[in-house]
């Protein structure tokens, strides 16, 4: 998409500019100068989309995620539960062959649920494959969320509890996997 910016001021230094006389194919060269191409976020976003679109594909199939993702990422993980308080934990420097495999990582829960009695902190590990958590998800989705911040997609699942968070680089590949399950209750 090419979006063609003549503002009043550029018509005018064109006017005083000769007259082109080009031949049927030729484009003149005061044309092509009088033509701005304005980089637009939509453009990149609409890129982002279709990066995710396919990336949302093969997670629904359960095909293989890897060559979604940068070659070093970041994973994180929040899980927030009425009677067990919110379990948070990250990776850092992860292949993008870990996708597609059991990532273990240490998470700490803090105990703290609303619904239940307050627990003591502890830390564990956890064991997280994307497609188990996927598994049982009724939807699968894009959210388009109008303060979506840039180079971030929005994937939704089981209602909106749960959802993945993708931030892209500029090489279009994931460079941040944050997952979350927010219980509704």
């Amino acid at each position: 998409l090419l979006i063609s910016c003549n503002s009043a001021t550029k018509s005018k230094l064109n006017e005083s500019k000769t007259p082109n006389t080009t031949t049927k194919g030729q484009i003149a060269k005061t044309d092509i100068e009088s033509k701005a191409v304005i980089p637009s976020t939509t453009d990149t976003q609409i890129q982002l989309d279709s990066k995710a679109l396919e990336f949302l594909s093969s997670l629904k199939s359960g095909g293989k995620l890897n060559s979604y993702f940068n070659d070093s990422w970041i994973f994180v993980y929040h899980e927030d539960n009425r009677c067990d308080g919110s379990t948070d934990g990250q990776l850092d420097n992860l292949t993008k062959m870990m996708i597609d495999s059991i990532i273990t990582l240490q998470v700490k829960n803090n105990g703290d649920g609303w619904a239940c009695d307050k627990k003591e902190p502890k830390t564990y590990d956890l064991d997280f494959d994307i497609k188990k958590k996927v598994a049982d998800w009724d939807r699968f989705e894009i959210s388009n969320n109008e303060n979506q911040e840039k180079n971030v997609v929005y994937i939704v699942g089981r209602g909106e509890s749960d959802y993945l968070k993708l931030h892209y680089g500029n090489n279009d590949l994931i460079i941040k996997l944050v997952y979350r399950s927010e219980d509704p209750g």
